[in-house]
C-alpha cells in the first residue's frame, strides 16, 4: 500500500438511503486490523437516540475545551514571539544608536588631530578644501513595520472548524476509475474529501492511502489542490484487470465505492477504423427511427450514449454495450418550456451524470439529470436566452467542461466562446479571444487541458488551459488535415482528435497535441460500371434550418454521408451520427 500526506498546494451527489444502513467494520487494509467507519458512530435508532445525542454533546464539550486550550496556547506562543521580537528590536535600536555615535566621535577625533580625510568637492573640477569634512553618518534612526499587513494576519489568524472529512461520504471520479485505461498512457482520478453533510471540504492536508492489487504495474503521484480535492495521476504499465483501494484519514478508512475496478487495455490501431466497405463500416448501428440526429455523448462510464434527435426535438438514450441497441429512454418534445426543445444540437455529460444540451433555436442551454438505474432523464434547469450580453446566446452549438469546473459554450451566432462557472450558479467567467473573428462550431479538451475549438472557417483554434490563444491549424480543402465544415470534434484518452469533416463527407483523426494527420474514413457513392467517382467533391455547409429527409440518399450513398456528431469511449467504441441519412454508425 501507499500512504501520502501532502501539505495543502463540488458538491458531490447525495448518498442513497441504502448507504446509511449500519455496516460491519471494514478491514484495515493498511495495518491488517479493523477500521470502524466514522459515520457509524452517529447512526442511531429511536431507542438509543437519547444516549447517542448525550454522548455527542459530551464530545462537543470535550473538543470545545481542547479547542479553547489550543487557542490559549497558540495566542500565548504568538505573544511570546512578539515579546521576543520586541526585545530584539529594542536591542537593535540601542546598538545602532551607540554605533553611530561612536563613529561620529571617532571622526571628530580625527578631524581635531588633522588626520581626517577632507570631503570631495561637488564640482569635479574644483580643488579639494582641506578644511571641509563630510560627517560619516546622520541622526536618522527610525522604526518601520508593515503594521497594516501584520494587523490583517492577526485578525485572520486561526479558524474554528466545525466539520471534518468522512471517508464513507467521500468519492472518486475520473477516467482511471470510470473508464478503461490504456497501457503506458497516463490517466487520472479525482478524490473529493466530503464532510458529514456530503459537501466538499475547503481545506487540504488529508492523509490519502492507495492500494493497487498489483503495485508493480502502476506508477502514480498525488496533488493536493488545497480545496478538498486530490488529483491522482496514474500510469498503468501492464494490461489486464486490477483493483484499487482508496482511503482517507489517519486510519485509511476507505471512501465510497472502494475498492474500484480498473481495466487496462492495449492501445487501439486507428488505421483500421472504418476501412471495411463490405462489413459494418457501411451498416448503421441504430435502427430506431430518428430525424437528423446531431450531437451525441457517452456518459462517464462509457456504457450509455445520449443522442440529440434533432428534428424530433428530443433526446434518446442507448445502451452501447448491447449487441442489439434499442432506445432505453426518449425525452423531450417541441416547445419552449423546461424539458422542451427547438432543434437540440450538441450534448455533453459531466461526471455527475448531468446532461447539457444546446437548445439551438431556443438560444439556451438545458441541463438534465440522467439516472442509469431507472434509465430516465429529467430536467434540472435552463440558462441563457437570446441576446448578445454575457450569459446570453444566439444559436449555441458545442459544449465541453474544463478540469476546474467551467462549462464552455460555443455561442455561434454571436461569434464567441463563453465560459461559465458550474460551481457558482453558472456565473459568466470570460470569453475566449482569438486573433481572428470566430464562428465556433464545437469544442473539446485535449489531454494537456488545452481547449480546441472547431470553426466554420475550417480551422481548429487552440487555447491553453487558462483560455489564452495558442495556435491554429487546418484550412479549407480535401487533402489530409484540411476541412470543409468541421461541425463536431471529440478527443479520446489517447489524445486523438476526431473531426466530423461534414462537407467532405468523412471523418478525420488528428493528433490533438499538434494537429498531425493520423487517419480518415467515410462513405462512398454507388457507381455504375465504368462511371467515374466524385472523390474530393466538396459539400456545402448544413442549412440554417433542417431540411426534409431525402428518400433517395440511401439508394445513392453507402455508409457515412454527412457526419454531424462524434462520441468516443475508453473501450474504443466510436459512434458517428449521420444528419443526412438519419443513422448512427458504430466503428
Amino acid at each position: 500500500f501507499f500512504r501520502v500526506r501532502l501539505p495543502p498546494a463540488s458538491h458531490s451527489p447525495a448518498v442513497g438511503a441504502e448507504a446509511h444502513r449500519l455496516r460491519a467494520p471494514l478491514w484495515d487494509w493498511t495495518r491488517g486490523g479493523m477500521v470502524q467507519r466514522r459515520v457509524d458512530a452517529l447512526l442511531c435508532s429511536r431507542e438509543d437516540a437519547k444516549s447517542k445525542v448525550e454522548a455527542v454533546v459530551d464530545g462537543i464539550q470535550i473538543q470545545a475545551d481542547q479547542a479553547q486550550a489550543a487557542v490559549e496556547e497558540g495566542m500565548n506562543r504568538i505573544l511570546k514571539l512578539l515579546q521576543e521580537r520586541k526585545q530584539a528590536l529594542l536591542v537593535q535600536v540601542s546598538d545602532t544608536a551607540q554605533r553611530k555615535a561612536q563613529s561620529l566621535q571617532k571622526q571628530l577625533a580625527a578631524i581635531e588631530a588633522g588626520t581626517a580625510k577632507p570631503a570631495a568637492p561637488e564640482d569635479p573640477d574644483a580643488a579639494v578644501d582641506p578644511n571641509t569634512f563630510l560627517l560619516c553618518t546622520d541622526e536618522v534612526l527610525l522604526f518601520t513595520s508593515k503594521l497594516e499587513e501584520l494587523e490583517g494576519h492577526i485578525r485572520s489568524f486561526g479558524s474554528v472548524l466545525e466539520s471534518s472529512t468522512y471517508a464513507s461520504y467521500s468519492v472518486a471520479r475520473g477516467p482511471a476509475v470510470d473508464e478503461a485505461m490504456k497501457k503506458e498512457v497516463p490517466s487520472f482520478v479525482w478524490v473529493y474529501a466530503n464532510d458529514l453533510n456530503q459537501v466538499q471540504r475547503k481545506e487540504g492536508g488529508e492523509t490519502v492511502a492507495f492500494n493497487f492489487s498489483s503495485p508493480e504495474d502502476f506508477e502514480f503521484s498525488v496533488e493536493d489542490m488545497a480545496d478538498g480535492r486530490y488529483k491522482v495521476n496514474v500510469s498503468p504499465k501492464a494490461q489486464g484487470d486490477f483493483s484499487l483501494r482508496i482511503g482517507l484519514g489517519p486510519d485509511g478508512e476507505e471512501i465510497m465505492g472502494s475498492p474500484f475496478s480498473l481495466s487496462v487495455l492495449p492501445p487501439p490501431n486507428y488505421t483500421k477504423i472504418g476501412v471495411d466497405r463490405l462489413g459494418g463500416a457501411s451498416m448503421p448501428w441504430v435502427s430506431e427511427p430518428m430525424c437528423h440526429p446531431s450531437g451525441l455523448c457517452f456518459d462517464r462510464t462509457g456504457r450509455y450514449v445520449v443522442i440529440a434527435d434533432q428534428s424530433n426535438d428530443r433526446l434518446q438514450v442507448f445502451d452501447a454495450s448491447s449487441s442489439t441497441p434499442e432506445s432505453i429512454c426518449a425525452f423531450g418534445r417541441k416547445g419552449q418550456k423546461a424539458g422542451e426543445f427547438d432543434t437540440p444540437g450538441y450534448v455533453a455529460i459531466d461526471r455527475e451524470d448531468r446532461v447539457f444540451v444546446s437548445d439551438i433555436l431556443n438560444h439556451r442551454i438545458q441541463v438534465l439529470s440522467f439516472n442509469p438505474k431507472s434509465k430516465s432523464l429529467w430536467p434540472i434547469r435552463t440558462f441563457g436566452g437570446k441576446g448578445r450580453g454575457f450569459g446570453e446566446f444566439q444559436f449555441p452549438r458545442g459544449l465541453a467542461f474544463t478540469e476546474n469546473g467551467n462549462l464552455i459554450v460555443c455561442d455561434h451566432g454571436n461569434g464567441r466562446v463563453q465560459l461559465f462557472d458550474m460551481n457558482n450558479g453558472f456565473k459568466f467567467v470570460k470569453c475566449l479571444e482569438a486573433p481572428e473573428p470566430l464562428a465556433p462550431l464545437d469544442v473539446a479538451l485535449n489531454r494537456d487541458g488545452e481547449i480546441l475549438v472547431s470553426d466554420q472557417t475550417n480551422r481548429i483554434h487552440v487555447f491553453d488551459s487558462q483560455g489564452l490563444y495558442s495556435r491554429s491549424f487546418g484550412k479549407k480543402g480535401t487533402k489530409d488535415g484540411m476541412f470543409n465544415y468541421p461541425v463536431s470534434i471529440s478527443v479520446d484518452d489517447m489524445n486523438m482528435l476526431f473531426v466530423c469533416d461534414q462537407g467532405n463527407r468523412r471523418m478525420q483523426i488528428l493528433n490533438a497535441a499538434d494537429g498531425a494527420f493520423v487517419h480518415k474514413w467515410g462513405g462512398w457513392k454507388r457507381q455504375a460500371e465504368g462511371e467515374g467517382g466524385d472523390e474530393g467533391e466538396e459539400g456545402a455547409s448544413p442549412p440554417a434550418s433542417p431540411e426534409p429527409p431525402d428518400p433517395d440518399a440511401g439508394d445513392e450513398w453507402v455508409g457515412l454521408h454527412r457526419p454531424a456528431g462524434v462520441a468516443v469511449n475508453s473501450q474504443g467504441q466510436i459512434l458517428v451520427s449521420d444528419w443526412k441519412r438519419h443513422y448512427i454508425f458504430k466503428y
